[in-house]
């Protein structure tokens, strides 16, 4: 048994490079303003509109260049960033607008803008920049075995979270029961303690963290287990398997393509692959729940794991996963949403691979 600590990122504290970007940006905004309207006597209104691109641009700038190149996280398009560029500066102008009417100076009107986007910005898009596979998953590695049972537990986790999670790990064991006959084996791919298993299928479990998996296998949710640095490489028999399982797995990996490669690998000719992955798309119920959990868990209760939003790089919705498995050779067979929050998909291998 290795008694080494985890490793760790030695790195600038979240905080400070929080407080960086937003000083300068609010900055960058502050001194466009002022200098197009007591300046260059521009209207108010479109001096605000110019300062405010001005600083969504430096935030782009700024978070591509800190945080990590190599995570595939989810970018918008030029169009559509555009458009969102766009229709902020349109709100701080409308924002300026609505202010300088209750009297307000000039400048200390362009403060509260400031201030109020700063507010707003906090929810919708600096939260979700914090986003890091590779940090969250050296938090992952060394939790606890229970970690998962724990998030079944009311007096530990609150109702909520208590419900969520127990009610996505009893619809899982009925999506896998439904495609289950005796004789067949199960491999769940980046299982944790394999919680969903409760009436102990024959389920070969694979996962980075030990401990999860001799939970498991303790308590009858694993028949046997693999314990893998990486799920690209399992090490489980080639074509074995007649069901695969990836639940909440999907959202957490930057080598989405050589995993769902390992998932072909691994499953029979004629077997069938399930996934779960939040329903996790700009404003969605799932979306808005979740970062404001992270931002709570991760900055007031100083959770790791949540300031790196769990490591959730990717998000899905039935388009986004439909053409990720179409891509890596799957045909979707079906999926569906479960209480607003959770996509489930079932899908089997085409005869060709990744094209």
């Amino acid at each position: 048994m290795n008694d080494l600590p985890p490793p760790q990122r030695l790195k600038h504290p979240d905080a400070l490079v929080f407080l960086l970007g937003g000083i300068v940006g609010a900055g960058v905004n502050l001194s466009v303003t002022l200098a197009a309207h007591l300046w260059l006597d521009w209207d108010p209104l479109l001096a605000i509109f110019l300062g405010t691109l001005a600083n969504q641009l430096w935030h782009f700038i700024f978070y591509a260049v800190v945080f990590v190149q190599e995570e595939a996280r989810w970018r918008l398009r030029p169009v559509p960033r555009a458009v969102i560029f766009v229709g902020v500066a349109a709100i701080s102008s409308g924002l300026l607008w609505l202010i300088q009417h209750t009297g307000l100076d000039f400048i200390p009107a362009v403060v509260a803008v400031l201030v109020l986007l700063s507010l707003a910005n906090f929810f919708l898009v600096r939260v979700t920049s914090f986003s890091s596979a590779r940090l969250a998953e050296i938090e992952y590695r060394a939790m606890d075995e229970s970690y998962y049972d724990d998030h079944t537990d009311a007096k530990k986790v609150g109702w909520f979270r208590a419900w969520f999670h127990h009610s996505r790990f009893v619809n899982l064991t009925r999506f896998v029961e439904r495609h289950y006959r005796p004789g067949m084996r199960i491999a769940d791919l980046g299982c944790g303690n394999c919680w969903w298993n409760t009436n102990s299928l024959p389920v070969t479990g694979a996962d980075i963290n030990e401990k999860m998996l001799t939970w498991a296998q303790r308590h009858k949710r694993v028949h046997d287990f693999q314990v893998c640095t990486d799920l690209a490489h399992t090490g489980l028999p080639a074509a074995t398997f007649d069901i695969v399982v990836m639940s909440e797995t999907l959202e957490h990996l930057i080598n989405l393509n050589e995993v769902l490669a390992e998932v072909r690998r691994v499953l029979k000719p004629d077997g069938i692959f399930l996934i779960t992955v939040p329903y996790d798309f700009i404003l969605s119920p799932f979306f808005v729940l979740f970062n404001v959990h992270c931002a709570y868990q991760g900055f007031i209760k100083g959770s790791q794991y949540h300031k790196y939003r769990c490591g959730h790089i990717h998000h899905f919705n039935k388009r986004r996963l439909r053409r990720l498995l179409n891509r890596n050779g799957f045909a979707v067979k079906e999926t569906f949403i479960v209480n607003g929050l959770t996509l489930y998909a079932s899908a089997e291998k085409t005869d060709h691979g990744r094209t």
